[in-house]
């Protein structure tokens, strides 16, 4: 049986008509007092102010004070204010002056933990982060017209030294005032003088763009040629490059734009500092120029904050002085016979000179400076022979000299020797024709004796000229010639090699004291970062100290393009040992992880994202592979993060490396846990495998030239980024010297 919809009444349709009209009523009465309220509650969306906004939303994980543990009493305090004061600056919506108070305030925190080792670390973290603010705060309270005024004028003075510069050159050539007057220089130089906005000014410089772009059009092919000397080149530079400046200084700075920007820069920077990825890095490079385009000069606040703690140089060597004249320290003796005449005499006998080589170092902002010091001593028998007498003579004559080097990265110079003598002779005997006449012969000798004594400072003077003559040519000789091997093998092989294997750094630095030689390179591409500035010191127990920063060690391994690759594990420390033997140019031998006689080696299945990366920090280096495994009978491990541990601890004469705990996380998490679980514990099995716990001698043995040197590592400290070697002055050099010629006789003396 079907039902049948039942036809209300009219009194029910009346009804519903009222309850429906009710309700529709109070509907539309709630969004009209909702819509009301909503309107007269909204508030205009605040702007953000300075850092807000750019900054991350939490307080970054390594600025977390929970890493500093056990901390007490004004410590602990200091803890607990340093994390307010974070909290704060990150979590908190500021005042621009609340983020500069604050600001300040965490600086003062840094200063007063100078000094405490177990902070100085943490501090390093935090000052980079302070200094970041800092230069965003600069970068975005500066007057941008004053900016572009600034710009500008640089600009104007670089085109009026060009402008000086030809105009120079043309007035020294026959018929170059034609030219002058062609680019209307002189024109040109009146209306540098005035202010650059002039429009007289810009039509002119359009004027001569014009000129320099038809040079083709000329119809004397010598003029043409003329017309592309660099000179004019110089000067068409300066008119495009001011030109371009003025057109961008007539447009509005972006601010929002410039915020997004300082947000992706600042945000990258985090990562990186998190992860040390190849792509945080390429994005905040990127970043970096394009903040740099639409700023110019206004960003240099932002640009010394990252050369000091992104930009910095990431290989620094510290050489003290004992140790490079222990090291070259070399004591040579020759001796000959001695033919000559001297004030009338014949003079013949034998000498002997003992000389040793060691350096001086010299002060210098821009190279490594010393001087190859000689010093030494030649003794001599001889006997002088006139028609009268024969005066016998025992000479003793100090000798020392030096030889400036210079060394900029790339080539030794030098300047030319000079040697110093003091000589000394006395007389030990003397024979006259009167010899065995009675009472004439001590008169005769007494006779020798005082014209010797007479004779004694000319004839010292002629024996130091003498020595010097011969001497100091050597010495000049020797040092030429073994500067000249040095610099093949520095300039052109060492350098050669780095530049071939894309490894040649992009910034050096070269300087010396009078007591140390200071070398710092930084090995960075365009879209790389490098270093921050490590606090580097050396005590007088220490002869050299080396510091990598984990920067330079990265950079390095992307230059040997991993990323997406398939390679075993023995065949990979092959290549290791491939690149640095190509560096170094002698063979190399690494720990090889063991092979399983019946599965073979693990292949390696390396991610097309950072490969292998080292992260330094709390005096353990971290090697981070990103990686699957496979091996003959076992179930392929799909792509891994993996985090090997290592820590370096010096003691005596032993090395002791130590690995923590492995750790391995998927790049893509799996559906069952069960199975990460046991992909992780496979490759913990492989991990330590590979990199057990060893003991390796602290001493470490190299050549040079005709010597072995033995070094003995006294420390290796990783903190903040750097690895730290520290070389003690136990020093042990070996020398292997040729047989040496038979020694002559030495004449008798009567």
């Amino acid at each position: 049986m079907l039902l049948k919809e039942s036809k209300p009444s009219r009194n029910k349709q009346q009804y519903f008509g009222m309850v429906s009209l009710a309700v529709l009523g109070i509907a539309s009465l709630a969004l009209v007092v909702t819509t009301t309220m909503a309107v007269e509650g909204k508030q205009p969306q605040k702007e953000d102010v300075g850092l807000q906004g750019i900054l991350p939303a939490e307080v970054p994980e390594d600025l977390s004070t929970e890493s500093l543990e056990g901390l007490k009493g004004k410590w602990a305090q200091w803890e607990q204010q340093v994390s307010e004061l974070l909290g704060k600056l990150y979590e908190s919506d500021l005042t621009l002056d609340q983020q500069k108070q604050t600001l300040a305030a965490l600086q003062a925190k840094i200063k007063e933990a100078q000094g405490q080792a177990d902070l100085s670390e943490y501090c390093s973290r935090l000052q980079r982060r302070i200094d970041i603010a800092n230069a965003v705060l600069k970068t975005l309270g500066q007057d941008w017209g004053a900016v572009k005024t600034a710009q500008m004028k640089s600009k104007q003075t670089e085109l009026a030294a060009v402008a000086k510069s030809l105009k120079n050159y043309l007035n020294s050539l026959q018929n170059g005032d034609g030219w002058v007057e062609y680019l209307q220089l002189n024109e040109l130089q009146k209306e540098l003088k005035n202010n650059y906005s002039e429009v007289e000014l810009l039509d002119l410089l359009k004027s001569l763009q014009a000129k320099f772009e038809a040079r083709g059009a000329l119809k004397d092919a010598e003029q043409r040629k003329f017309f592309n000397r660099e000179q004019f080149k110089d000067l068409e530079k300066s008119v495009k490059a001011f030109l371009t400046e003025s057109k961008a200084s007539t447009s509005k700075i972006d601010v929002n734009k410039i915020r997004k920007q300082l947000t992706v820069l600042v945000t990258n920077l985090e990562e990186y500092e998190s992860s040390q990825s190849n792509k945080n890095a390429f994005e905040a490079r990127k970043t970096y120029a394009q903040l740099r385009k639409e700023l110019g000069r206004g960003l240099q606040p932002l640009t010394t904050a990252l050369r000091n703690n992104y930009f910095n140089y990431n290989l620094r060597v510290m050489v003290a002085e004992d140790f490079i004249n222990r090291l070259i320290n070399d004591s040579t003796c020759e001796k000959g016979p001695v033919v000559d005449c001297i004030l009338g005499a014949y003079v013949t006998g034998n000498q002997a000179t003992t000389t040793e080589v060691g350096v001086d170092f010299k002060p210098s902002d821009s190279s490594l400076r010393f001087d190859l010091t000689l010093n030494g001593v030649t003794n001599s028998e001889t006997s002088g022979t006139t028609s009268q007498a024969v005066i016998y003579t025992s000479g003793h004559h100090q000798i020392w000299g030096g030889k400036e080097i210079n060394f900029d990265g790339d080539t030794f110079t030098t300047q030319p020797a000079w040697v110093q003598v003091d000589a000394h002779n006395t007389t030990v005997g003397a024979s006259t024709n009167l010899d065995g006449i009675p009472l004439l012969s001590g008169l005769g000798r007494s006779m020798a004796y005082r014209r010797t004594a007479q004779l004694k400072g000319e004839a010292e003077a002629i024996a130091a000229q003498r020595v010097r003559d011969r001497v100091r040519p050597r010495f000049d000789e020797e040092v030429d010639d073994r500067i000249t091997r040095a610099n093949e093998k520095v300039g052109g092989q060492l350098n050669k090699r780095l530049r071939d294997n894309n490894l040649f750094p992009s910034a050096r630095s070269f300087a010396s004291t009078d007591s140390h030689l200071y070398i710092r390179t930084r090995l960075m591409d365009t879209g790389e970062l490098a270093a921050n500035s490590p606090p580097l010191s050396i005590s007088s127990k220490d002869s050299v100290v080396l510091q990598l920063h984990e920067s330079v060690i990265n950079n390095s391994l992307s230059r040997m393009a991993l990323e997406g690759r398939k390679i075993s594990d023995q065949d990979l420390i092959t290549e290791f040992e491939k690149s640095i033997a190509d560096i170094l140019d002698r063979k190399v031998k690494l720990e090889r992880p063991p092979v399983d006689p019946d599965k073979g080696p693990n292949i390696l299945a390396f991610d097309k994202k950072d490969p292998i990366r080292v992260q330094i920090s709390d005096n353990t280096v971290n090697l981070i592979l990103r990686c699957g495994f496979e091996q003959k009978g076992e179930t392929a491990v799909p792509t891994q993060i993996i985090t090997v541990p290592l820590h370096f601890k010096v003691e005596g004469d032993k090395i002791h490396i130590t690995r923590g705990n492995v750790k391995s996380s998927p790049v893509v998490r799996p559906d069952r846990i069960a199975s990460q679980i046991a992909r992780a514990g496979v490759v913990r099995s492989k991990m330590e495998k590979a990199f057990p716990n060893r003991v390796e001698p602290s001493q470490v043995k190299t050549k040079l030239e005709n010597r072995t040197v033995y070094l003995h590592i006294t420390d290796i400290l990783a903190n903040d980024g750097w690895l730290t070697v520290t070389v003690g002055n136990d020093l042990t050099v070996e020398k292997h010297d040729e047989v040496p010629p038979a020694v002559e006789e030495t004449a008798a003396v009567n």
